[in-house]
Order: C-alpha cells, then sequence, then structure tokens
C-alpha cells in the first residue's frame, strides 16, 4: 500500500493526533481516500481550519488524485463539528472527468486551480458555518447560567415627583405647596439585584439613596416652622424677582419587587446602562421602605441685578419614614418605575395632608 506523503500538513496531523489522545476533539476534517483509508485533521479551537489556506491544495489534490486512480476510489472530505454534523465535499463525476482531462492536458492546468480555488472557498463556508453552531452552543450555554444565581447591577432612577391631597393635586385648589410638575426631578442612586426563583419569577431587590425635589409652582413660596405646625405664605418683600422655591428631601431605600420576566437573556458585552440584559418583555409589584437623612428648602431671587440664596435645614414636621408600593415594567433595554408613599410626607396636624408619589426610567 502506498502512502500519499503530505509534508505540508505532517505538524497540523501529528498536534491533532495528540489532540485525540488527551481530550475529545471538536471539529474533524476527513479526507477518505478508500473504505481503509482516510486522513484526519482534528481542530481543537478551530484556528487549524482557516490555515488550510496557507498549505499548496493543487499539490494536495494531485497526490490524492493520482491515488484515488490507483484504488479506483472517489475522494471524499468531510467536516465534522463536535454535534455529529457532518458537512461534506464530494468530487461530482463531471468534475472527476475534467480533473482527468485536465491532468492528461498541460493546457488545462488552470482548470484544476480553479477547482483548488472553489473548494477553499467551501472550506472558508463550512469553517464559518461550524463557528456560528459553536457561538449558538455558547449563547445558549449562557442563557441557561445566568437565569440561575444573582446578578446585581448599579442603577440610576431619574424622573418626576408630585403629591397628592386626598386624592387630588394641590394645583386644583391653587395651594402655595403646589409643585411644578416638569421640574419637580426625582433622582435615586443604589444597586439591584435580581435572583431567579423559579420559570419566569424573579425578585430584584436592593437599596439606593433618593431625593424628593417639591419645586413650587410659585416662586414666592416660603415655608416657616412654627410650634403648632407648618405655615405656608408668600414673600412680603417687595422689589425683588423670585426664581426659584423648593423642599429637598433625601432617604436611604430598600425595596422588594417580584418580577415576571419573559423572553431569553442575552450573550452581548456587559452594557454599563442596561438594567435587565433581556429581550422580552417583564412587569412586577412589590414594596419599598425609607428613613429620612435630612431636609431643606432653597429659596432663590434677584435683588438688584444680584443672585441671592437662603437656605434653610430643619425637619420641617416631615415624617422620618416613608414606606409604599412600587411597578416595574420594562421591555428589552428600557426599564421603567413608579412608586407611591402610603403613608403621609407631613406628621399628622403639622402639615399638610399629602402622600408623595415619583415615576421615571431607570438607567
Amino acid at each position: 500500500m502506498k502512502i500519499i506523503q503530505l509534508l505540508p500538513l505532517l505538524s497540523l496531523v501529528w498536534g491533532s493526533v495528540q489532540a485525540e489522545v488527551y481530550h475529545m476533539p471538536k471539529d474533524t476534517i476527513i479526507i477518505r481516500i478508500s473504505d481503509r483509508e482516510e486522513i484526519r485533521i482534528i481542530s481543537s479551537s478551530g484556528n487549524e481550519l482557516q490555515q488550510l489556506s496557507q498549505y499548496d491544495l493543487n499539490k494536495i489534490i494531485r497526490e490524492l488524485n493520482e491515488k484515488a486512480g490507483e484504488s479506483g476510489d472517489n475522494v471524499t472530505i468531510t467536516m465534522q463539528d463536535s454535534t455529529g454534523t457532518e458537512y461534506v465535499l464530494e468530487r461530482s463525476e463531471e468534475e472527476e472527468d475534467e480533473i482527468e482531462a485536465s491532468e492528461t492536458d498541460e493546457e488545462d492546468e488552470q482548470m484544476l486551480e480553479d477547482k483548488v480555488e472553489r473548494l477553499e472557498k467551501e472550506i472558508d463556508r463550512l469553517s464559518e458555518s461550524m463557528q456560528e453552531k459553536r457561538n449558538e452552543e455558547k449563547e445558549v450555554r449562557f442563557n441557561k447560567k445566568s437565569g440561575q444565581g444573582t446578578n446585581s447591577t448599579f442603577t440610576i432612577e431619574f424622573g418626576l415627583n408630585n403629591y397628592l391631597s386626598n386624592g387630588t393635586f394641590p394645583s386644583d385648589d391653587n395651594e402655595l405647596y403646589a409643585v411644578n410638575p416638569i421640574v419637580s426631578w426625582y433622582v435615586a442612586l443604589g444597586s439591584m439585584n435580581s435572583t431567579h426563583i423559579a420559570g419566569p419569577l424573579s425578585l430584584d431587590w436592593g437599596a439606593n439613596v433618593s431625593w424628593y425635589n417639591f419645586k413650587f409652582e410659585n416662586e414666592r413660596t416660603r415655608i416657616e416652622k412654627l410650634d403648632d405646625g407648618l405655615l405656608f405664605y408668600e414673600d412680603p418683600t417687595p422689589d425683588i424677582s423670585p426664581v426659584k422655591s423648593k423642599l429637598v428631601v433625601p432617604y436611604l431605600n430598600v425595596s422588594m419587587v417580584p418580577m415576571f420576566i419573559f423572553g431569553k437573556r442575552r450573550s452581548s458585552d456587559w452594557e454599563p446602562f442596561s438594567y435587565h440584559e433581556n429581550d422580552g418583555f417583564r412587569i412586577g409589584l412589590g414594596a419599598y421602605a425609607g428613613y429620612r437623612v435630612g431636609s431643606r428648602t432653597k429659596f432663590v431671587v434677584k435683588d438688584d441685578g444680584d443672585r441671592r440664596r437662603v437656605k434653610d435645614k430643619t425637619n420641617f414636621y416631615l415624617n422620618n419614614w416613608r414606606y409604599g408600593a412600587r411597578l416595574q415594567v420594562g421591555f428589552r433595554g428600557v426599564d421603567l418605575f413608579a412608586n407611591y408613599d402610603l403613608n403621609e410626607l407631613f406628621v399628622e396636624d403639622k402639615g399638610p395632608q399629602l402622600n408623595a408619589f415619583s415615576f421615571g426610567i431607570i438607567l
């Protein structure tokens, strides 16, 4: 039996044999010469497939064709991945006739080179197909793994805040403490964790620090703390131009929100402003509680063209605790929230009966 000398592939085949001995191969190229003779190129990383373009395939095909002519058999090249899927390259009878004619006539040498070029392109195509299959398997493994355990994310909540008095807005009654709904901002910074429980059910839980910014619609609104309660009044100072009047209340908060998450998780690179890396719809309703860590008022006026700021830091009979219900809704890379305080903003009988709320986007 004559042995084909394929020196350009010797080192590659030897490395492949070692890979077959010590661990299971992932991708394989099989060049069958006869029923009992074949050459195997085993790839552990997929890179060897691209190295084939560096070898003289003209010479390889001629030698394989000579061997096939001696044995009377056709030559079949098979690429096989780790799942057992095979990609077969087999010369047709027409191609056999063309190659045989080109070998007997040196003027038709270009025909063989064209065939080899097409073979190289087909190998490249099959290599890309096998790589895509490996990527799909990797994504499936990622989806199975990422659905378990707990994922943590730094979040920024940004939106608007306001409050209701017995179910109506204070602006409906032209109250001095009515807020400007467009520039009364709510901001929260913290960490959110998502723990998978079962099926589509997960639990979002975490902690953050938040700020209510109640910017009064009437820039002349002032707040004074008296022994028997709060007094809201208009600044009577003449010859001034009021610019801003607001009440700021910061809290430390914790929250727990059961979430129903539908759709598969993505295996893309980490995105710092993606709260849930999920392609589907998600919704949840939970609760939160917070502790007040400060409060202040800020008044800004223009006096003779100069800006003058007046700040007052006191508790203003604000409740130390807040607690309420939280709604979260998301789709793909966008998550929204809505908070509603079930307890009143001020101590009972010391200020107006107001229930604060906020809503916005989670970054």
